[in-house]
């Protein structure tokens, strides 16, 4: 079994990779800015953030495997996904880890800078000279009630139309993450995405029912790159539906 350092092993997925793989016999350390993150016992924690470079070395040495899930979406998203990812792989270039990176369904032809940011980290990872592995998922589904509750603080709950998702439970994908550190640097794999591919109005309703919630979910037009990107299905795998989590048991679930 492999000695694993898992970074942002305290957040959505990194919280459910760390149990897995200890469960799977694996040796795990958890790369953390906290002094005394929550973890499973026998978890080794080393204080360290990719933004800043500090801790990596030590986070990094001796480990077979790299698992890099630290994220930033909503703030330092450029300085976390590309200049923390390039720290990281720097790092790791004297004991040569496999790099197994989480990047998203559809980065390479999608406009959000996200998206974009994270393509440049894959970009970075690829460049590095290391062994690797690139999974791309689909969205969580706990990411879509974060947005729909944002969105319910309105009057009417507003739906882009034209818009899917295909939303996927980041348990299965934490899953199929712990049999990619076994399967050894793999380069790109192929995408995961969730059992279905629905309309944003469709969820919003299912979201509606699931709350108890009396909205009217109102549809509108939206134009520009990202809206005809998400039109035209960037962000799907629908060849990919290897989740089991449908939207309802999720939401039935998570109540």
């Amino acid at each position: 079994m492999a000695l694993v350092l898992v970074t942002g092993g305290t957040g959505q997925l990194g919280g459910e990779v760390v149990p897995r793989l200890v469960s799977g016999g694996h040796d795990v350390r958890l790369l953390s800015r906290q002094d005394r993150p929550s973890r499973p016992d026998g978890v080794e924690a080393v204080r360290g953030d990719v933004l800043t470079g500090d801790g990596l070395d030590r986070a990094v040495a001796g480990v077979d495997v790299v698992v890099h899930c630290a994220t930033s979406p909503f703030r330092r998203t450029r300085r976390t996904e590309v200049d923390g990812t390039r720290r990281l792989t720097v790092a790791a270039r004297r004991g040569r880890p496999h790099l197994l990176y989480i990047s998203i369904v559809g980065v390479d032809r999608h406009p959000l800078p996200y998206y974009k940011a994270k393509r440049s980290a894959e970009m970075a990872i690829e460049a590095a000279g290391l062994p690797y592995t690139i999974l791309r998922a689909t969205q969580f589904h706990s990411l879509l009630d974060a947005f729909l509750t944002r969105l319910a603080r309105l009057p009417v709950l507003p739906a882009p139309r034209g818009v899917r998702f295909q939303p996927v439970d980041a348990r299965e994908v934490a899953t199929r993450v712990v049999a990619l550190v076994g399967a050894g640097p793999s380069g790109r794999v192929a995408d995961m995405g969730g059992p279905e591919v629905r309309g944003f109005d469709d969820l919003a309703r299912a979201w509606l029912r699931a709350r108890g919630r009396s909205h009217r979910v109102v549809g509108f037009p939206i134009a520009g790159r990202a809206a005809r990107a998400f039109k035209e299905g960037v962000n799907l795998c629908p060849d990919h539906k290897d989740g089991n989590v449908t939207w309802e048991g999720w939401l039935t679930e998570h109540r």
